[in-house]
């Protein structure tokens, strides 16, 4: 494992009405957050922090985008989104997501983080069975993807080191990269853009933060 670095923190927004935050996705123009503590979704524009839509939607956890819809977890459910309207038009069968805290979307597949058993679960949308099963030494919140680099969020446990965010092998788990977050940092949600960034939610303060993505050694 590579020693950790500290993150680059380049941006941070806050939202009038807003004090946890949970899943984060991007859609390619706007970042998307699931407000924990009223279980509704939120678009915003990344630059600005200018809050452009507010669905209600069973939004409590991980979001993550397919290209056309959003996946949400609520109520101990995956649910396809219409991000037009925040209404279900599906979900994924017989999976129980009530652990779940964070959700990534890949090549036709869910990647589940789920916090307190520290894994990430590869899981088929359309069967609710999973495909793979990764373990990780700390508490996993959001995961995403990235330029093909598989992210999670790790949070930190009482009297134990800082959240990180951490880029770790999609097949085996071992964990290659380490980014430290400021102490006291709550880590929750965490989502790539198309510029280089990682938007992380706070659950602890309603804040949006963006780290600086490092560039992988070639």
């Amino acid at each position: 494992m590579d020693d950790a670095r500290q993150a680059e923190l380049v941006a941070e927004r806050t939202f009038d009405g807003v004090d946890s935050i949970h899943g984060v996705a991007f859609d390619g123009q706007a970042v998307w957050f699931a407000h924990g503590a009223r279980g509704d979704l939120l678009s915003v524009e990344p630059e600005t922090g200018r809050v452009l839509r507010r669905l209600k939607a069973p939004a409590h956890a991980g979001v993550a985008f397919d290209g056309s819809h959003l996946w949400v977890v609520g109520g101990g459910k995956i649910r396809k989104v219409d991000p037009g309207t925040g209404a279900a038009v599906g979900e994924v069968p017989g999976f129980d997501a009530t652990p779940v805290t964070g959700l990534a979307w890949a090549d036709g597949a869910l990647y589940a983080g789920v916090y307190r058993q520290r894994k990430i679960l590869k899981i088929d949308p359309e069967r609710g069975t999973v495909l793979r099963t990764l373990v990780s030494d700390r508490l996993v919140t959001g995961v995403t993807w990235a330029d093909g680099d598989l992210w999670h969020g790790a949070m930190r446990e009482e009297g134990g080191p800082p959240s990180e965010l951490r880029r770790v092998d999609a097949l085996r788990g071992e964990v290659l990269d380490r980014l430290t977050l400021p102490e006291g940092v709550s880590l929750s949600g965490v989502e790539a853009d198309s510029s280089g960034r990682l938007w992380c939610g706070d659950p602890a303060t309603g804040k949006l933060r963006a780290v600086k993505r490092p560039r992988k050694a070639v």
